[in-house]
């Protein structure tokens, strides 16, 4: 059993949801969403339990640039490794920088976003 939640329609955004998984806790949910204007983002909810004495709830928008998911859902999927390291350094420095930002002791925001642009694919 999957100790993750996964609200992805689009199999390739089910897939980077997957990817990305492993760098949090358990419980925390993967939702895919579309804006307005069509962009796709991955949205990421979870509880972060080192932020303090209590557990916050923090929330990660992954957002794709259109042009480069186009790119992305037309390469062959043997060719994806290296969008998953992207969206994986990028993650990663996410969480480091909120990391950071508390062992400073600034304020850690709830809802933090990250822009995936033409280094994603």
């Amino acid at each position: 059993m999957d100790d993750y939640q996964y609200d992805c329609p689009s199999a390739d955004i089910d897939m980077l949801a997957h990817v990305i998984s492993d760098l949090f806790p358990e419980q925390t949910q993967f939702a895919e969403r579309i804006d307005d204007e069509g962009r796709t983002s991955l949205v990421i909810h979870y509880i972060a339990m080192r932020f303090g004495s209590t557990a916050r709830r923090i929330s990660i928008e992954v957002r794709f640039d259109p042009a480069a998911l186009a790119r992305y859902r037309g390469t062959p999927a043997r060719m994806h490794a290296r969008s998953y390291a992207v969206l994986r350094a990028y993650v990663e420095a996410m969480l480091g920088s909120l990391e950071e930002a508390y062992a400073n002791g600034e304020a850690v925001p709830r809802s933090v976003e990250i822009e995936m642009g033409d280094d994603f694919a």
